[in-house]
């Protein structure tokens, strides 16, 4: 997380923000945990783009919110928060451990907005109660899908207290994808080798299990085929295990957090988005951005993304064979291919970042004058 900075020294925090251009600027603490996922492009997105919308913002937390709950550990971190929020007149929260230290920190005493960004899928009634206790202190409520605000209602969070602001991605990143040939070359790979990518948390709603045991169908028809996971997570250990076993474990590629993503977009020829379920499909967005054809699972989250056989292919939850069979319908028909990802690409505008910020800022306002 070294690359989330505090934007304004700790001296200028009660200082009027015109960034040169003679506009004063509201200011705004966003706080988060350290963070590797689609919950950081977020917030960098809010960090670039609020300016534009009359807002200068802080970010605190990586610092000092520690990854695991620990009383003394967040005994701290509440201390040092309640003092970085002092100067500024509302707070902007993202995640569980954030909100738990903001609603711990500030209960319902002074303005806060939380955003969840990751689906409510435990169905430990400690964890349900943890975020239902969370719930009840900010005066703005946010969820990044409809589907992460259906988790939270189904947890008991009242679904009127929720508003959707649909998450997106920055699109400035990807304008200028690196050659394919260049990104082959950089990752040592055949020019005409296969290559289908998972990119995401391993978690297990992802379905990446699916996708290595998709492989070895895609196997039997295109064995130089290779399977490249970008991410981390709690499953990383069982799909390390489940690639040993399985029939070319030399064409299963694990990347770790990949921080220059368009450098895998650019040199795979698929994006498998295999998910059991899913809050927003950042990395479905991200590849269609990039021009790169998309295998989905026809769940709500990715229909709202993928119109099947117009933008790219959706298959059944759950199917290793189906998901195998529209891959290799896209590395076999490579002009279907290109004609999917290129309607796709004509659709990535509605995901931009700078529509959530500009759709976030009305609530600041709320939080600003109420």
């Amino acid at each position: 997380m070294s690359s989330l900075l505090l934007e304004r020294p700790p001296h200028l925090r009660d200082a009027p923000d015109d960034s040169g251009d003679g506009r004063e600027r509201a200011p705004v603490l966003l706080v988060v945990r350290p963070s590797s996922s689609g919950m950081l492009r977020h917030v960098q997105g809010l960090i670039k783009y609020l300016p534009e919308f009359g807002y200068a913002p802080t970010l605190t937390g990586p610092d000092f919110i520690r990854d695991r709950a620990g009383i003394l550990a967040d005994s701290r971190a509440v201390s040092i928060l309640r003092s970085h929020a002092e100067e500024f007149p509302f707070v902007h929260c993202h995640g569980v451990r954030a909100g738990w230290i903001c609603a711990w920190a500030f209960r319902d005493q002074y303005p806060w907005l939380w955003t969840v960004h990751h689906l409510l899928l435990s169905k430990s009634a400690l964890v349900r109660a943890l975020w239902r206790w969370i719930a009840k202190f900010p005066r703005v409520i946010t969820a990044v899908s409809e589907q992460v605000k259906a988790g939270l209602a189904r947890g008991g969070v009242p679904a009127e207290r929720i508003e959707v602001v649909p998450g997106g991605i920055d699109l400035e990143r990807f304008e200028k994808i690196p050659r394919r040939e260049v990104m082959r070359e950089q990752f040592f790979v055949p020019a005409e080798r296969p290559i289908l990518l998972c990119v995401g948390r391993f978690v297990r709603h992802k379905g990446f299990d699916v996708a290595i045991q998709a492989m070895e169908r895609i196997w039997e028809c295109l064995p130089d085929a290779d399977l490249w996971l970008a991410g981390d997570g709690p499953e990383n250990t069982r799909l390390v295990k489940l690639a040993v076993r399985c029939r070319r474990p030399h064409h299963v590629r694990f990347f770790g957090y990949w921080s220059a993503v368009e450098e895998l977009y650019a040199a795979a020829d698929v994006l498998l988005a295999p998910a059991r379920d899913a809050g927003l499909g950042l990395s479905t967005m991200e590849a269609i951005a990039c021009g790169l054809p998309v295998v989905a699972t026809d769940i709500p989250a990715m229909r709202r993304l993928v119109e099947h056989e117009r933008t790219g292919l959706l298959v059944p939850p759950e199917d290793p064979a189906a998901l195998a069979s529209a891959a290799l319908q896209l590395l076999k028909d490579r002009a279907l291919a290109q004609r999917l990802a290129h309607n796709a690409f004509q659709t990535a505008a509605r995901f931009h970042i700078r529509h959530t910020v500009e759709q976030t800022t009305p609530l600041y306002r709320r939080l600003l004058y109420r």
